[in-house]
């Protein structure tokens, strides 16, 4: 493979890299292959990040129903994620009827077949004379929303807080439901209805610290534990568009303090809107914010005031790669030829060229496919992908069993990063592609870690005692 530089050093195989695992010390020297990747600075989708498309519905009416057709277009044009409002006009004083429950279900029954994502927000109004609802409705809402929550949690990237105000901003409001009291017991009913391996987003850094009653910021032991407090991030409408956003900051240099290091844990993203009292943010200075705050997704289609002026200014395609996560492999260590029964060593140095780390969570697997017969065999490593924070270099070491029922052979060595839901496991428009030349196999989407392994019984290494083991 041209894009691929290979040497191969004889070395001895210390069993350092396995956390879960224990064997017995290396008896022989045995091949290992050492690899350097190449970079790939090309457009391509991933999941959960980047642009996303506006799309809105009003449920039970018929209004906004989405086409596969359309989300799938959106993805050919590396687009994995869309806005999803979902008004409930008809409800502001009535239970959800059971026809806009199964419109919301169907909706996201075509999100999941379009290969996409929705970042998702309920709302009643959609300007800011419109009403919304009273308290007791939106609580009452919830609770008949929950079992479809729970049931599509695996197409929803993050929640929007919502339901209070016009758009679900939490700002304009006919029933008085922006106060502390009333936002809380709103925030406190989402954290119960929200599957908890999903996260919210609320329009503001003091909306959170308000609610937990709390000003520091996470610690990476508190992060993804599924306590409430590690589960609210944010979403900033007005990106850039005044001197507090329009309200976003309290104190912008104490809340974008508290952002950049809140946000690697937790979601941030939302949109451009039309500038008061500033110019339009530049490219470079879109781009400084984005990394700094940490941003995972913007929307493509507004404010084009100033979105269009990064591609006249030419950021746009930095700003296209970098949002959200980008992993990027830049070597690889690899046992070549292992036997039966023995073990098998592996260390991969990547880095996330991103803004930002991935929010939900995300499996991490070697996978070795026999060249002859294409048969699978699989191992899940105990690796949280999550912590892969921006622009810092992260290791995969560790140390596996090759099974004793594995045929002779020659493998092909491959990282999956495969979405865990049951139902997106096996379909390759949730896995993560690397950032690097040669490796995606767009029909499986694993990634090719330029060596073939040999299987045999005359490549002992050392035999293997763990339980982490290659399995078909």
């Amino acid at each position: 493979m041209k894009s691929i530089i290979i040497s191969t050093t004889l070395v001895l195989i210390l069993l350092v890299g396995c956390i879960t695992c224990s064997s017995k010390p290396i008896e022989k020297p045995n091949e290992s292959k050492v690899i350097t990747y190449i970079s790939d600075d090309s457009k391509f989708p991933n999941p959960e990040r980047g642009f996303y498309k506006y799309t809105a519905c009003d449920l039970g009416t018929g209004n906004g129903v989405l086409s596969e057709s359309t989300l799938k277009s959106y993805r050919s044009n590396n687009i994995s994620l869309i806005m999803r409002y979902c008004y409930l006009k008809s409800f502001k004083n009535a239970p959800i009827s059971t026809k806009a429950l199964t419109d919301f279900d169907n909706d996201m029954a075509t999100i999941r077949k379009s290969g996409v994502k929705c970042v998702l927000r309920f709302a009643y109004s959609e300007s800011e004379t419109e009403p919304d609802a009273p308290l007791n409705i939106i609580l009452q809402h919830l609770d008949q929303l929950k079992p479809y929550l729970e049931k599509n949690a695996d197409v929803i990237a993050v929640l929007q807080a919502g339901f209070i105000g016009s758009w679900g901003e939490w700002y304009y409001t006919t029933n008085g439901l922006n106060t502390s009291g009333n936002r809380s017991l709103v925030l406190k009913k989402l954290l119960e209805t929200l599957p908890v391996r999903r996260m919210i987003q609320v329009r503001t850094p003091a909306y959170k610290t308000e609610y937990f009653q709390r000003s520091t910021t996470l610690t990476q032991s508190e992060a993804f534990s599924m306590q409430n407090i590690a589960r609210v991030g944010f979403h900033n409408d007005c990106f850039l568009a005044s001197t507090t956003d329009y309200g976003t900051y309290t104190n912008v240099d104490a809340d974008k303090a508290y952002l950049n290091k809140e946000c690697l844990y937790v979601p941030i993203g939302g949109e451009t809107c039309p500038p008061d009292g500033v110019s339009p943010a530049d490219a470079t200075k879109a781009q400084n914010d984005m990394r700094y705050l940490r941003w995972s997704y913007l929307n493509e289609d507004y404010y084009h005031g100033v979105n269009d002026q990064w591609i006249i200014q030419g950021g746009m395609d930095n700003i296209l790669r970098e949002l959200g996560y980008r992993f990027q492999l830049i070597s690889g260590e690899y046992t070549e030829k292992v036997a039966q029964g023995n073990t098998f060593t592996t260390r991969i140095i990547l880095k996330n060229l991103g803004y930002a780390s991935l929010f939900n969570p995300r499996l991490v697997e070697l996978v070795l496919k026999n060249v002859q017969t294409n048969d699978i065999y699989k191992v899940k490593l105990d690796v949280e992908p999550r912590l892969w924070k921006p622009l810092v270099e992260s290791v995969i070491e560790t140390t596996v069993g090759i099974p004793q029922d594995m045929p002779n052979g020659q493998y092909t060595l491959y990282l999956n990063l495969p979405d865990p839901e049951v139902t997106l496991y096996a379909n390759p428009d949730y896995s993560i592609r690397l950032a690097n030349k040669d490796v995606w196999e767009e029909a499986t989407g694993y990634n090719k870690l330029g060596i073939d392994v040999q299987i045999a019984p005359e490549n002992k290494t050392t035999i293997y005692s763990g339980n982490l083991i290659f399995s078909k």
